[in-house]
């Protein structure tokens, strides 16, 4: 009867570990599938008519939405591709530096330029075409979560944890979409993002580098998701307003990227 309960003991502490590692792991996943089909929707909506055309009939992806977790999984089986997927930036710098944080081009905003190339070059095979789309499509939404530009020593917010509804939750994962409510349609929430954006902001968006796009979640990062003490009102509202703009921006631009990409030269 002892050893029966210490067998059960031990198997009890290793699913507890079991059970944390998950969690962790479910919260350090970039927007949530939530967030990333939302950022599909939004581009889907700038596509040029012959890019989207294209997307479909070349690469056989009908939405971008469907295939925007892929990556997500993609990792789940190779587990170097991790690091792909963020960017840590130095303790106290306000801007991404490649030879400073990305030495060995293994982060999301080196990866964006890689994937860029493959998917532009007409020579190379077409499945690797297709999957370098398909990575574009998470890594431009990765590189607009601000705590993907977090810093090393908390894992972008990932060990700082905080009580909201009921749970105690990692900063990063609030950040990852955890502060929205995403009951309801996930494309008529897109929608509704998407018709706020004016036709200026298009262009002043478009306008802009990978380097540009980090340097911006990096800013908010420091200025708005570590500028926490506790979950207040304020702090919420703040954030709900950040990732709607940030999901909205990953949108437009990644649609403006496959536009200038895969336009007929």
């Amino acid at each position: 009867m002892v050893r029966h309960l210490k067998r059960f003991g031990v198997r009890f502490k290793l699913w507890l570990v079991l059970l944390i590692l998950v969690t962790n792991v479910h919260e350090s996943v970039a927007w949530g599938p939530q967030g990333h089909r939302v950022v599909g929707f939004i581009a889907e909506s700038h596509l040029q008519p012959k890019v989207k055309k294209l997307i479909r009939k070349k690469f056989n992806i009908k939405s971008l939405a469907d295939v925007a977790t892929w990556a997500d999984v993609a990792r789940k089986k190779r587990k170097e591709e991790n690091p792909w997927h963020y960017t840590n930036i130095a303790e106290g710098q306000w801007t991404y530096d490649a030879a400073r944080d990305c030495p060995n081009g293994a982060c999301v905003t080196e990866q964006i330029q890689k994937f860029s190339d493959i998917l532009d070059d007409r020579s190379a095979p077409l499945q690797h075409r297709k999957d370098a789309l398909k990575y574009l499509v998470h890594f431009v939404g990765d590189v607009h979560q601000p705590l993907h530009l977090g810093n090393k020593k908390d894992r972008g917010g990932g060990t700082l944890r905080f009580p909201y509804k009921g749970k105690v939750v990692s900063l990063h994962y609030l950040w990852d979409g955890g502060l929205i409510n995403w009951q309801g349609s996930l494309l008529k929430y897109a929608t509704r993002l998407n018709e706020r954006v004016l036709e200026g902001e298009v262009s002043s968006w478009n306008f802009s580098t990978v380097a540009d796009w980090a340097n911006e979640s990096r800013s908010l990062a420091l200025k708005s998701a570590y500028n926490v003490e506790s979950l207040s009102k304020t702090y919420i509202e703040r954030g709900r307003e950040i990732i709607d703009l940030r999901l909205t921006q990953a949108g437009v631009r990644l649609a403006h990227l496959l536009n200038t990409i895969l336009t007929i030269k």
